[in-house]
């Protein structure tokens, strides 16, 4: 007589995890939910890198503006007496220099200085150089130092750059758009051309 076969467990490869055995209808279902659960995640993981872009890029980009800035004050603070009121378009091409290194170009430069009628000979005292023009760029509302503060007197440069230069508007469409903003970077130095009383 012949033994009969004995009949194969319903989970042969049962584990822990495993609660029910899983049948090839549960399966479809399960990676349905995970097609479904791509397509709702999708657009979210793809803002998140578009934002980690942008931003990352604009603050390169803000650090180039900024370094612009420091560079023109610092010519602006050696130039000789008598070209300070005309010294905008000398410390527009300091600044356009530095910025070409990240690819970028000021839109406006703006060159402020007060200087010592009474330490320097032919000084001009105060008043202000642009070079350049764009929409919505302001030299900062704060006065420079007074004489009293500062003997020899002290420029400031105010650098603007169109933000869409320093990074593509990826997130226009989600609201957040860049187009019509500027980026303005100030800096304010001593004077080094006015000798000391």
């Amino acid at each position: 007589m012949q033994r009969p076969i004995p009949a194969k467990p319903a989970c042969p490869s049962r584990s822990p995890s495993r609660s029910r055995c899983e049948s090839p209808d549960s399966l479809r279902r399960r990676s349905g939910v995970v097609i479904l659960e791509v397509i709702v995640l999708f657009p979210v993981i793809v803002i998140l890198l578009a934002s980690v872009v942008e931003f990352g890029l604009l603050l390169s980009g803000i650090k180039h503006v900024q370094a612009s800035s420091r560079a023109g004050a610092k010519v602006a603070s050696e130039l000789a007496i008598g070209s300070l009121s005309s010294g905008g378009s000398t410390v527009q091409t300091t600044v356009d220099r530095v910025l070409s290194s990240g690819g970028y170009s000021s839109c406006q430069v703006i060159l402020e200085y007060i200087t010592s009628n009474s330490n320097c000979t032919g000084a001009p005292g105060s008043g202000t150089s642009t070079a350049g023009s764009c929409t919505g760029c302001n030299a900062p509302s704060t006065s420079l130092p007074t004489i009293a503060d500062v003997p020899g007197g002290s420029v400031r440069v105010t650098v603007c750059v169109d933000a869409d230069q320093l990074t593509p508007d990826l997130l226009s469409t989600f609201g957040f758009d860049i187009s019509s903003k500027i980026i303005t970077a100030s800096t304010t130095l001593p004077y080094e051309n006015c000798p000391d009383p």
